[in-house]
């Protein structure tokens, strides 16, 4: 489990690498693969993490059908609308992947806190009018 992890964040810093040298126009053969990880990766991970009820290969498996549709419903969108550049598309990418990771944040479970206690409130009688 400890290896997925430090493997996954690995490739999510490859990926970040990569958006940055997009992003900052520079022109290299790691480039291109670099961002790749990031448009597939990036996003699996925030879906991944809204996902917490399912067991890790449910969890990889559906993470990563949402994120290749991801990258392919941005793609279509943007030639559909003759828009298409890569940095726009990346700048696309990154702003769901920023949506994602606020939603995994907000709906989050978190567990009761310890002096979060609740107050028993006595009922008096049934309800039933008399």
């Amino acid at each position: 489990m400890m290896r997925a992890l430090l493997l996954l964040g690995t490739l999510v810093l490859a990926g970040l690498t990569g958006a940055a040298l997009t992003l900052a126009g520079v022109e290299s053969p790691a480039t291109g693969s670099l961002t790749l990880l990031f448009v597939l990766f990036t996003p699996a991970l925030g879906v991944a993490m809204l996902m917490t009820g399912l067991d890790l290969l449910a969890r990889a498996i559906v993470a990563g059908a949402a994120s290749v549709a991801l990258a392919a419903s941005v793609a279509e969108v943007m030639l559909v609308t003759s828009s298409w550049s890569p940095r726009g598309g990346l700048i696309a990418i990154m702003i769901a992947c920023v949506g994602l990771a606020i939603a995994a944040l907000v709906l989050r479970p978190r567990p009761p806190a310890a002096d979060d206690e609740t107050i028993p409130i006595p009922v008096v009688g049934d309800g039933r009018a008399g």
